[in-house]
Parts: C-alpha cells; structure tokens; sequence
C-alpha cells in the first residue's frame, strides 16, 4: 500500500508503509522542465551570491570606503549572502536531500520545514538591514553635525547584531508554525491554515521594508529641500534607486503571494509559480548590491582612482582623512 510519492530529478520516489523507496524515471518533458527550472536558478543564486561578495571585498579593501554607508551596505551584503545560500538550498530541498540519501522519505519534509525556517530568518535579515540603511542615511541628511558622533562603523556593527537577533526571533515564531504545521506540536496544521500564515507573512514582509524605506526617502528629500542642498539631478537618482529597490521587493513578494492564492484555491502546488517565486528572491538580493554600490558615485570614483594610480599610500594619512570624510556625506545625499 502507497503512502506518500513525491518527484525528485530525474526519478519519481514512492514512500512506501515498509520504508522502502522504488525509483520511477520521470518523463523526458518533465525531467527538461526540472533541469531548466534547475539551471535557471542556479545562475541567479550564483549571479546574486558573486555580486554581494564582490561588495563585501571591495568594501573591506578599499579604504576609502571605510565609512557608515559603506559598513552598513557591507552588513546588508552579508546578510544578503546568507539569504541566498539558504534560498537556493531551500529552492532544491528534496532534491538535495535524495542526493544524500538517495531517497525521499517522511524525514525529507522535516528538512524542508528546517531550512524553511533558517530561510525566512535570513529573508528578515536582509530587510531589517535595508531599513537599517535608510534610517542611516536619512539620520545623517537629518543632523550633518550631531551624525559624525553618532553615526560610526562601530555603531553600525551593533545595529546589524541587532537585526540578527530580532531575525531570530522573528525565526523561532515562524519555526513555531512550521512545527505546528509537520506535526511536532498537537496535531498537523491543515495545508489551508498553514497558506493563511504565509500569506500574512508575504503582507508582513512588504509592510516592514516598504513603509519605513519609503517614509524615510521622503523625509530625507524634504530635509534637503530645506537646506536647499539638492540637485535636481541629484533627486532624481535617489528616486530611481529607490523606485528599483521597491519594484524589485514588490515583485518578488507578489510572486510568493500568487503561488499561495493559487496553491489555496487550487489545491495543488503550482511547479511554474513556485519555480518563479523562488527566483525573484535570488534577482531581489542581486538588486542591493548593484543599487547600493556598483552604480554608487563614490565607489565608481574609488575603483577608478584605484585604477589610475595604483594602491592608496598609506602614509598620507591626512588626505586619506580628508578623502573619507568627503565620502561620508557626499554618500548620504
């Protein structure tokens, strides 16, 4: 008697009451849909992961970028890192698990639901440091004078400790869930219910990114319209990056949203949907770094002096002062 069958590759795995596993090949079709669902993802993971690597190490070796903005863009690099990891093992979580084992069983669920957790604790992350960013930004746009104190690398450093750990707090709620939901705590959680919270998890997410990121860029633009300090093509670049930033959030979150909309209704996981869903979250960590720092001013400027005349000195301690000091501010607007 059949108790479970699930798909994985290139081989349909059936669980049967005895634990036994007997492999079914796929058909060509579906295995070709697989493989390049597979191979899609895999250059967006890899694509997201060398991009916020290559921001971690310019960050950390440039030294003119030792600065606020730039420690808090290398903490939101990082997070983002680890989001990507843990989404693409997420993305191939039984696949990977029947490479290991060469089988699925009732234990490739639990390890689903586990990296499901770790996975949305890192999704946090990522977002709790992209608001970090903009309250810093617009902090010191707020109080040019009081932010040299206030505002350090230090500091930052601590800021970031701190989205962590309300990350994982967020994380162990969630985790509460997926328990309730495999059957760890009472009895299962019906696939309904279970949709229900992840819906509310999609709106929670959009609610803690875009309403604070949005509030603080226009407070920081109205701040320097006061001081009169912004350029008209100035204003327009901030509103492009944040309008990127906030389409590519959007976008992804509307994905997960209509996965479950149509799971909840249909009944039925949607291979296509949760293929693209699960990619958007890869093109939405990619988009930070390249928003942030690729197309950044000062750290084009930095790779072409870089470039032009070779290692900065570091005797010339003064002007590399002076230079940071520029930096600082210049960033913020």
């Amino acid at each position: 008697m059949l108790t479970e069958f699930t798909t994985v590759s290139n081989v349909s795995v059936i669980k049967l009451e005895n634990d036994t596993c007997r492999k079914i090949p796929f058909s060509d079709e579906w295995r070709t849909l697989f493989d390049t669902a597979t191979s899609i993802g895999v250059i967006l993971a890899l694509t997201s992961l060398l991009g916020n690597i290559f921001t971690i190490v310019q960050t950390r070796i440039n030294k003119v970028l030792h600065t606020p903005t730039y420690t808090a863009i290398l903490c939101l690099a990082i997070s983002d890192s680890i989001a990507v990891v843990l989404r693409f093992i997420k993305f191939r979580a039984n696949y990977l698990y029947a490479l290991v084992f060469h089988c699925i069983d009732q234990k490739a669920k639990v390890f689903d639901a586990f990296v499901g957790i770790f996975a949305f604790a890192s999704l946090n992350a990522s977002c709790y440091h992209l608001v970090m960013l903009s309250a810093m930004r617009y902090y010191i746009v707020a109080h040019p004078l009081k932010s040299y104190s206030v505002v350090t690398s230090r500091r930052i450093v601590v800021y970031s400790i701190f989205c962590w750990t309300c990350s994982g707090v967020i994380g162990a709620i969630y985790g509460l869930k997926v328990a309730m939901n495999t059957g760890f705590i009472g009895k299962a959680m019906s696939t309904k219910t279970s949709l229900i919270i992840e819906i509310a998890c999609v709106f929670y997410l959009l609610a803690i990114t875009l309403i604070p990121c949005l509030t603080l860029h226009v407070m920081k633009i109205r701040k320097m319209h006061t001081y009169m300090t912004v350029r008209h093509r100035q204003e327009r670049k901030m509103h492009t990056m944040m309008v990127a930033i906030s389409v590519t959030t959007v976008v992804c979150l509307t994905a997960v949203l209509a996965f479950c909309l149509h799971f909840y209704v249909d009944g039925h996981e949607p291979f296509y949907l949760s293929n693209v869903a699960q990619s958007l979250f890869f093109v939405n960590h990619a988009a930070h770094p390249i928003f942030y720092f690729l197309f950044s001013g000062v750290s084009r400027n930095s790779r072409c002096r870089k470039r032009e005349n070779g290692s900065f000195d570091s005797s010339s301690g003064s002007r590399l002062q002076s230079t940071r000091l520029r930096t600082f501010h210049r960033e913020e607007s």
